[in-house]
């Protein structure tokens, strides 16, 4: 199937490592120029490296994306380079574990920033030039969580679900305009998150870090973790011509992970 993402140019956030270094290298490999955003200036250059390697053509540019300035200059930045923005996926490392009762202000203030805000930033950033040109597909990576929420994840959680909430009320508005708003909810996928998250958890639980990688492990139908190309292969689809159609959707991505129906 040809995905006719040649010559697209899309924004890829936390595009250092994991999901958003897989996504990136994915949709440079199928000939779309990549704008690539993470904090670690070293880490991010070592990535994109690895990707011209290969063939792909990306660009690195260093930021947090919890600052309010950064879509808006990101999206200059293609601009300046290559005309415009045709693909956004937002991708930003998860918050910390705890209940909410052990979460202050800062914690929340902080996952709200990275996780929340940062999205809506960046889809206000990018849909002016998606409208005009009557073509954009925007893809936000968050989690299983937001469909069932842990109370030691309740940061993220709420988070979640609010990229999810925002994303709908997007792709209904932007529909008309040949924009789609999706958010992608991986379960458990082979990445430094996922091994921290495990590490904090064998920690609270003071037990040994192999069982809990084992439990977790087995507590998916499909008896493992995703490799983060997994997820990459899904949303290069929904960035591309062929997934146009598909609008509106939280799509779990999860090795049958997901108990609800929704």
């Amino acid at each position: 199937m040809k995905l006719e993402l040649k010559n697209r140019v899309a924004i890829v956030c936390g595009a250092s490592k994991g999901m958003g270094f897989a996504c990136a290298q994915t949709l440079a490999l199928e000939g779309t120029k990549v704008l690539m955003i993470a904090r670690d200036e070293t880490a991010l250059g070592e990535a994109a490296r690895k990707i011209e390697k290969k063939g792909g053509k990306v660009e690195a540019y260093s930021g947090d994306v919890s600052e309010p300035n950064l879509p808006s200059l990101a999206v200059s930045r293609c601009e300046k380079l290559w005309g415009g923005v045709d693909v956004l996926i937002n991708n930003a490392g998860g918050p910390p574990l705890g209940t909410f009762q052990e979460h202050g202000a800062a914690s929340w203030d902080m996952a709200i920033q990275t996780n929340l805000m940062s999205v809506i930033r960046f889809c206000q950033a990018v849909a002016p030039n998606m409208k005009q040109n009557k073509w954009g597909r925007i893809i936000s990576i968050t989690s299983t969580v937001a469909k069932e929420p842990s109370p030691l994840m309740v940061l993220s959680a709420t988070m979640r679900a609010g990229v999810a909430a925002f994303s709908k009320s997007l792709a209904i508005e932007l529909a008309p305009f040949n924009i789609s708003s999706n958010v992608i909810c991986p379960g458990g996928v082979l990445t430094d998150r996922l091994v921290d998250l495990l590490q904090a958890k064998a920690t609270r639980d003071n037990r040994p870090y192999e069982e809990i990688l084992l439990e977790s492990q087995q507590s998916i139908p499909a008896k493992r973790f995703a490799n983060p190309n997994e997820i990459a292969d899904v949303i290069s689809f929904l960035a591309s011509e062929r997934g146009g159609y598909i609008n509106g959707v939280s799509l779990s991505v999860d090795g049958a992970l997901t108990r609800g129906v929704n």
